[in-house]
């Protein structure tokens, strides 16, 4: 693998050699040390920031209060739908070896900003840093399982959240409805071929690492996320059979964090409607 240094300081794969195992080593250890640091600390050149093709209009309607209040009604759903989130890498700065267990916290920042309409298409770095590490201070531990997730911005926040069954027609129904879905999975699982050592350290430990992005889209044939964990995951579109075999690697291989084929559901809950005369 042959590994050039970009012009916002981090790295790119210029071409891939199956045998070349020794220069893939030195590619980990040039990207943050190894065993779990190189799983965590993934390509970083510039993101480009204009809206994503395909970007649709949906106003986003938060948790009914009552009941599960997450089923949306609609005589047809959308072929398509492709939400514009904001979007950050988990090392917005390029400070990678400060945010190898930063993917919960940059999936919540992403999530935040757009429930309280944030305007660019790519956070600004200083304000995402800001929030990631703001987040990571409030962790339990290095990696979140998907209650956790929610209990976090449950206890913050006070949004609510819902564990859903990852099935295309939920996808619709919550995307259709304007909010966006987390999915806990295994990096390599998700078969984007820019993870460092995807081709030749596919199952070593250290590389291919629990995980979440963040499901913004879903057409006919698949999904649209925002991964954080790598420069080339914003709007990076995948099958949905690959989805689910991304959520049950992880949960094959992090039996700790496994909760099953499912989908995690993070939003402001809805204010109840007062009629006068009940205060």
């Amino acid at each position: 693998m042959d590994v050039q240094l970009s012009r916002g300081g981090g790295f790119h794969v210029a071409r891939i050699h199956w045998g070349g195992v020794a220069a893939a080593i030195m590619v980990a250890v040039l990207l943050g040390g190894l065993g779990g640091a190189a799983g965590r600390h993934y390509l970083n050149s510039k993101v480009a920031s204009p809206p994503l093709p395909g970007v649709t209009a949906v106003r986003a309607q938060p948790i009914p209060t009552v009941g599960a209040g997450t089923v949306v009604q609609a005589a047809v759903l959308p072929d398509h739908v492709l939400l514009q989130v904001p979007f950050t890498t988990q090392a917005p700065l390029n400070n990678w070896a400060q945010h190898q267990e930063s993917c919960e916290a940059a999936n919540l920042t992403m999530l935040w900003l757009y429930w309280n309409a944030y305007k660019a298409n790519v956070i600004d770095p200083h304000t995402a840093d800001s929030y990631i590490h703001t987040i990571d201070g409030w962790k339990p531990q290095p990696d979140l399982n998907d209650t956790m997730m929610g209990e976090l911005a449950q206890q913050h926040w006070g949004y609510s959240y819902r564990i859903l069954a990852n099935d295309p027609k939920v996808i619709a129904q919550q995307l259709s409805a304007g909010r966006p879905l987390l999915a806990e999975v295994r990096t390599h699982g998700l078969g984007n071929g820019h993870y460092p050592g995807y081709y030749s350290h596919y199952e070593q430990t250290g590389y291919s690492v629990p995980h979440f992005v963040l499901v913004i889209g879903y057409d006919k044939t698949g999904v649209w996320l925002n991964d954080p964990g790598i420069s080339w995951g914003r709007g990076y579109h995948i099958s949905y059979a690959q989805l689910t075999h991304a959520i049950a690697d992880l949960d094959q291989h992090h039996p700790a964090l496994n909760q099953g084929n499912v989908l995690l559901l993070i939003a402001p809950a809805a204010q109840p409607k007062i009629k006068p005369g009940m205060l």
